[in-house]
């Protein structure tokens, strides 16, 4: 315990002065290390489940948007009418930050909620689904891309056999079978209740989503917010620190949810420089 001192010193200083620099630096770190954890899943020749099937790509992908969000957090420069301007781009990051709720709220769904292993198969191949008719519903203007065309319609097909040979759908009734042959939304859950199971909500992940969600399709909202932010208040500290708190919640948690779920991540964990696993423990902690 002793030797984690310095490095829980260094989180509540970083915390309490709203250093924006250090909380960066952090939250680099955490980013750094879901990097690494799912690299684990290579290096360690992790064998993974059916529905578990998408789980590396999402991975790299959220870390890539986190490394976007760090980017637009320390601020644009540019130069306007002779003059620099140094501005964050707060909108486009409550645009990521919405994107990385949505993402998170997925990867719990599709492989971390606590479910039998058929029924994980079932979501995933629910969620493929309703990718492949959303796909499907795109025309055909050059010849070229009518075989990719044909191609998806048989993977729709065969998907759609698929999803009427599991348990739950024969069981379900008639309207529900509908409903999962025809899927308005990649996922059977709200994203609520994902994150209420989940356990983060009480961090009211959830209301930010929502006002996320506002700014990016309320334009009006984002006037007002505009001019409270950046005209009248004149700086971006506090909301650059709600985002980066959100961010850092959601990377810590992701790190514990890949280490719990296979052993040979696991191994990468406790491989991890001590300061780094601190800065999960602590982070993974507040959703409690």
């Amino acid at each position: 315990m002793k030797e984690r001192i310095p490095y829980l010193l260094e989180i509540y200083r970083a915390f309490k002065t709203d250093n924006i620099k250090s909380r960066l630096k952090h939250f680099d770190i955490l980013t750094n290390s879901l990097f690494t954890l799912t690299q684990g899943l290579f290096d360690n020749k992790v064998q993974i489940e059916y529905h578990h099937a998408e789980i590396e790509n999402k991975f790299f992908r959220y870390s890539i948007a986190n490394q976007s969000i760090k980017k637009l957090l320390e601020g644009n420069r540019f130069f306007l009418i002779n003059k620099q301007i140094e501005i964050t781009d707060l909108f486009s990051v409550f645009a990521l930050t919405r994107m990385q709720i949505e993402s998170f709220s997925i990867m719990y769904y599709l492989f971390f909620d606590k479910l039998e292993k058929t029924e994980k198969d079932f979501r995933y191949d629910i969620y493929k689904l309703h990718g492949l008719q959303k796909q499907n519903k795109f025309p055909v203007v050059f010849k070229k891309n009518e075989v990719k065309k044909k191609k998806i319609q048989s993977d729709i097909s065969v998907l759609g056999d698929k999803i009427k040979s599991y348990q739950v759908f024969q069981n379900a009734t008639e309207k529900q079978q509908k409903e999962y042959l025809n899927p308005r939304h990649a996922k059977l859950n709200s994203t609520k209740d994902i994150l209420i199971k989940s356990g983060i909500d009480s961090n009211r992940i959830n209301d930010m989503w929502n006002l996320y969600s506002n700014h990016a399709h309320g334009e009006h909202i984002s006037d007002r917010q505009y001019n409270y932010i950046y005209k009248n208040k004149k700086s971006t500290l506090e909301e650059s620190m709600t985002v980066l708190s959100i961010n850092t919640i959601l990377t810590s948690n992701l790190c514990k949810l890949i280490s719990d779920e296979f052993d040979g991540v696991k191994k990468k964990y406790e491989e991890l420089y001590l300061g780094n696993k601190v800065q999960i423990e602590i982070w993974s902690k507040l959703k409690k």
